[in-house]
């Protein structure tokens, strides 16, 4: 391990005899050991193979360092555990299980882990394949909204990755811009998903140990707030791949309006958002931008609150995005949603169902009483007897006071007088034709007697 110069441990301001202080000299140029005293491990060897070039950043666990293999010069990213939590046995066998699932998975878009040990001072660290590129939050807060078709083609190999993932029974749960990697390749984007380290394997009763418990234990909220499911937000008991679902979709969102739906001054006020709140679709969000509205449904379905709601399947979410990658804005998408629907037919899906199955009623009680008909008619029955037809009088607004005049009602012919059998007569109101004035011989007849339907002039 390289030596730190005491001299530099404990330097004692000078003065001048006035007791202020000398003037500082001037900086030297960064040395080995000026740097290490800022971190004790550049310039080291880990595990006596791993030199220890520079310090890249610093996780909530870890921090990492671009090293290089002393035997075979390959160049790899170490992920050594924090000093603080040097005696954290939780953080210790989270930052060991990163390594294991992390490995086990076997994924182009996952970053490969090749080893794993512990430093002199007894700090576990992950030894990984060094990437050279930027992560998807820098791109994301200096180019964001990305286009349509960019975003896409990220967060469908985010999707790959995660699905393989899940297909092995792990479940990410720290799903966020800052660990999804992008790595250049000629003019596209290659995407690395790292940080396994809150991931939760999902395992039976048996296999599960007293420490695995302890280490994945109820109501412990992993992850970071902003792109927790709202599952994983509450704590909830059972969070499953569904919770790496929603923050797959809500990537996208942020990729594809630069904003976030979610805003909070503090964790509380952001968890309570993740819980209580609508998300408002990328296209009303930024209408401006044109996002066409199956990519709008397609992200919204991703962000059901309800995880029976939610796409079921990372496969589901992304064979959507290759439909749309391949022009087809007809998806259709897992959960039941009708593709071409409105946006806010989602909400509406109740009223619609009750409506479908009243008029299917209908049709299924016409269709009873067709075939009880077509029964009845096949058996000999007696003949109905048909009642009288009934006298219905005008409505009050067929009488007009212009055609009431002073001659005596129509005296009707015998043969319109009606019996009923009881000895009443019934004489029936005059039909339409009857009501209609009497055709003119010609147009001189209208200069000799005045129209029926007009009041007589006074002589």
């Amino acid at each position: 391990m390289t030596e730190i110069d005491p001299s530099l441990m404990n330097t004692v301001p000078q003065t001048d005899a006035a007791g202020a202080p000398a003037p500082a000299p001037a900086p030297a140029p960064a040395s080995a050991p000026a740097a290490a005293k800022f971190d004790a491990l550049v310039g080291t060897t880990l595990a006596e193979r791993y030199e220890i070039i520079r310090r890249i950043g610093e996780g909530g666990m870890g921090a990492v360092y671009e090293a290089k293999h002393s035997i075979i010069g390959k160049r790899v990213a170490i992920k050594v555990l924090l000093e603080k939590f040097l005696e954290n046995e939780e953080f210790i066998a989270r930052l060991l299980q990163e390594a294991r699932l992390a490995s086990s998975i076997g994924h182009q878009n996952i970053v490969d882990v090749t080893d794993f040990g512990t430093t002199r001072d007894g700090r576990a660290f992950v030894v990984m394949e060094f990437l050279e590129g930027e992560p998807l939050s820098e791109l994301i807060m200096r180019d964001a909204p990305l286009p349509v078709e960019r975003s896409l083609a990220i967060v469908k190999q985010v999707a790959s990755a995660l699905g393989a993932a899940h297909d092995k029974g792990i479940v990410h749960r720290d799903v966020k811009p800052e660990n999804v990697y992008l790595v250049r390749r000629g003019d596209l984007d290659f995407v690395k998903v790292v940080d396994f380290g809150v991931s939760k394997a999902v395992r039976t009763q048996e296999e599960s140990g007293s420490d695995w418990q302890r280490l994945t234990r109820t109501g412990a909220v992993l992850g970071t707030p902003l792109f927790m499911s709202p599952e994983q937000a509450s704590g909830g008991e059972n969070i499953d791949h569904r919770a790496d679902i929603w923050a797959a979709a809500l990537i996208l969102y942020e990729c594809l309006t630069g904003e976030l739906p979610f805003r909070g001054t503090n964790y509380l006020g952001v968890i309570a958002q993740i819980q209580n709140k609508d998300v408002q679709p990328p296209s009303d969000l930024r209408p401006e931008l044109g996002i066409p509205e199956s990519v709008d449904r397609m992200v919204m379905h991703g962000l059901q609150k309800d995880p029976a709601r939610r796409y079921q399947r990372m496969a589901a979410f992304e064979q959507d995005i290759d439909r749309l990658l391949a022009g087809d804005a007809d998806i259709a998408l897992d959960g039941g949603i009708e593709p071409g629907a409105p946006l806010a037919a989602r909400r509406r899906w109740p009223w619609h169902l009750a409506v479908a199955a009243v008029f299917a009623l209908g049709i299924g009680s016409a269709a009873m009483l067709a075939r009880g008909g077509k029964a009845a008619s096949a058996r000999t029955l007696p003949a109905p007897v048909v009642p009288p037809p009934r006298v219905v009088a005008p409505p009050p607004a067929a009488i007009e006071p212009a055609k009431i005049t002073d001659e005596p009602p129509p005296v009707l012919p015998a043969d319109r007088i009606r019996r009923t059998g009881k000895g009443h007569v019934v004489r029936p109101q005059p039909t339409v034709e009857e009501a209609t004035p009497v055709a003119k011989k010609s147009k001189a007849d209208d200069k000799i007697a005045p129209s029926p339907y007009t009041a007589p002039k006074a002589p």
